[in-house]
């Protein structure tokens, strides 16, 4: 197993080499520049840079270095853990990232969680039980949700949830220029503000992961729910119930594991549409801030890091995978 572990961290250490070249490259390549005026809502959104506070600004990031002196520095920062300083803000990126992933990470995993829980039981009963009309029915749903952006899902949301009947918020991650105390009773409001406002976007989340999760473990338990070995558990006299939570559902853990890891990914895309449509300050709208503002430092910090959250979840995915086929082949052997 040692070599073969070896190997897989070399190549992923080759990736992240590659990450952070694109993460260093890819802000470059927008359109534009920071110090442009009338690029978005930073330095230059209410009255034009003077020439010389512009060529300050520019000496100060090195915009008007070459790219590759540019990324020299951009690489001894980084491993200073210097994430630098925001050029539309008054503020280090390190700070804004603290202040904007309490939102991000809480309003991923809760619906991640949710929808991997959800999606799991509901696909194994629906391939436990095939032929039901409400089987059919749920799979059809499931297929036309996952089909769907989740831009569209929080729209639709919105206009029922928050126009019609205006049982939520429209937009925001709390309740400003409220009264709030500093006991506990005002600290129960304040989190329950918050949940009240990040409903509308995990649920968003939670429809179209959850339909996935469906899809995916309808078709994994389908595939052993008469393997003999199924079949065995039964005649010891265990419940259906039991049959499957003891025997069915473990044997179909390592896809769903992976198919989390992967769904990580794509939530972390998800999640910025979702912010940016509901206003909520995370990581998302941060970077659709830094998008507009050609904010370079932010726009490399969070590319980074969430090409590191997604490399981490897939390298924890492929060690596990390593430890169960050399337990099957010590087993064998």
């Amino acid at each position: 197993m040692r070599p073969d572990l070896i190997r897989l961290l070399a190549r992923y250490l080759l990736l992240v080499v590659g990450v952070l070249l694109l993460n260093f490259l890819i802000p470059r390549l927008l359109p534009g520049g920071p110090l442009d005026f009338g690029a978005g809502e930073g330095t230059d959104s209410g009255v034009p840079l003077s020439g010389a506070a512009r060529a300050q600004l520019r000496s100060y990031y090195d915009l008007d270095e070459p790219l590759r002196h540019q990324l020299v520095r951009y690489l001894g920062d980084l491993a200073r853990g210097d994430l630098g300083r925001s050029i539309a803000r008054p503020a280090p990126v390190g700070a804004l990232i603290v202040d904007r992933l309490p939102w991000t990470v809480g309003l991923l995993l809760m619906s991640l969680l949710i929808a991997a829980a959800i999606g799991t039981t509901l696909g194994v009963v629906a391939a436990w039980i095939p032929g039901r009309p409400w089987a059919r029915l749920l799979v059809s749903l499931a297929g036309a949700l996952a089909a769907i952006p989740e831009f569209l899902v929080a729209i639709g949301l919105v206009l029922v949830f928050s126009v019609e009947l205006g049982w939520f918020p429209l937009l925001g991650g709390r309740t400003v220029f409220a009264a709030r105390g500093g006991d506990a009773p005002g600290v129960v409001w304040r989190v329950l503000d918050v949940v009240w406002h990040l409903t509308l976007p995990a649920v968003a989340l939670v429809l179209v992961g959850a339909s996935s999760f469906v899809l995916l473990a309808r078709d994994a338990t389908a595939g052993v729910r008469h393997a003999p070995w199924l079949a065995t558990a039964r005649s010891k006299g265990l419940r259906e119930r039991e049959v499957v939570r003891r025997h069915a559902v473990p044997n179909i853990a390592l896809p769903l594991v992976t198919f989390a890891g992967l769904r990580l990914g794509s939530v972390l895309g998800g999640a910025l549409v979702i912010e940016r449509v509901f206003n909520v300050p995370g990581l998302g709208l941060l970077s659709y801030e830094a998008v507009r503002t050609r904010d370079y430092p932010i726009l490399q910090a969070v590319f980074f890091l969430s090409s590191l959250a997604m490399l981490a979840a897939n390298l924890l995915v492929e060690i596990v995978y390593l430890r169960l086929a050399w337990r099957s082949g010590s087993a064998h052997g």
